[in-house]
């Protein structure tokens, strides 16, 4: 089991550039045309072309989810997107590569982005585009339909045992990335004390254990008068995206 530092500095603002995952493809491809001119060789796999498009549409969706979710524009994704197509169809490689896409606007989602984060116990962060990637000037033209959905989702129980007159408070936090545990980069502890939001530190005694596996455990005290104790976890998963759970605490 390893443990998170309680007086850990600030966070740090992901903005992770979509130039990267444009380098990755414009590299492959520049790599090809160079051992095209000196072999001779055939063009690129298209399954590995494929994959690789695919791969870097769902890092721009990580990259504009991390963005938003710290106070971005919730324009981002489809500027990212846009872009990310731009390059894949001016790209000097033989055929002709189409990229369309479309962001989510229902079900919550505005712009491709949900950020659910204010019901009890649990919060998400998320982004989805569906894509059409068509491919023409091969051998066997090519249409392909996906959907990327980036979620992170943080889950918050817990209930606290009284000493005297102070509380000790345990929580359990979860986190997980598209349904599956996850790690997180950072968790910040929050409770509620007479209407104000005061942030668990080491004057708190403040322990938060990572059991490796996406769960965590945090234990702190506080001194309240009241007899449930609201609490909130600010949680940046590896990614970088930011997601925000409350939960509501009573005696054990």
């Amino acid at each position: 089991m390893k443990r998170f530092r309680s007086n850990s500095s600030g966070q740090l603002l992901i903005v992770a550039a979509l130039a990267i995952a444009i380098l990755i493809a414009s590299t492959t491809l520049y790599v090809y045309e160079l051992s095209k001119e000196q072999t001779g060789a055939g063009p690129p796999a298209m399954n590995d072309f494929i994959l690789a498009v695919k791969q870097n549409t769902r890092k721009a969706l990580i990259s504009a989810l991390a963005n938003f979710s710290n106070g971005g524009e919730n324009t981002v994704l489809t500027e990212d997107l846009s872009e990310f197509a731009q390059v894949l169809i001016s790209l000097k490689v033989p055929g002709v590569y189409k990229l369309t896409y479309t962001v989510l606007n229902s079900s919550g989602y505005e712009n491709g982005f949900r950020l659910s984060w204010n019901t009890n116990n649990i919060g998400s962060s998320s982004a989805y585009a569906n894509f059409t990637l068509e491919a023409y000037e091969i051998p066997s033209n090519i249409t392909l339909q996906y959907a990327v959905n980036i979620t992170t989702t943080v889950t918050l129980q817990g209930s606290y045992t009284l000493t005297g007159t102070e509380k000790n408070v345990t929580l359990t936090c979860k986190v997980f990335n598209e349904e599956e545990p996850s790690l997180a980069k950072n968790i910040t502890v929050y409770y509620e004390d007479a209407g104000s939001w005061i942030q668990a530190n080491a004057s708190n005694n403040l322990i938060i254990t990572n059991y490796g596996n996406g769960t965590y455990t945090i234990n702190f005290t506080v001194q309240t008068s009241s007899n449930v104790l609201q609490v909130s976890a600010h949680v940046y998963d590896l990614r970088g995206i930011f997601t925000r759970v409350n939960a509501t605490c009573s005696s054990a």
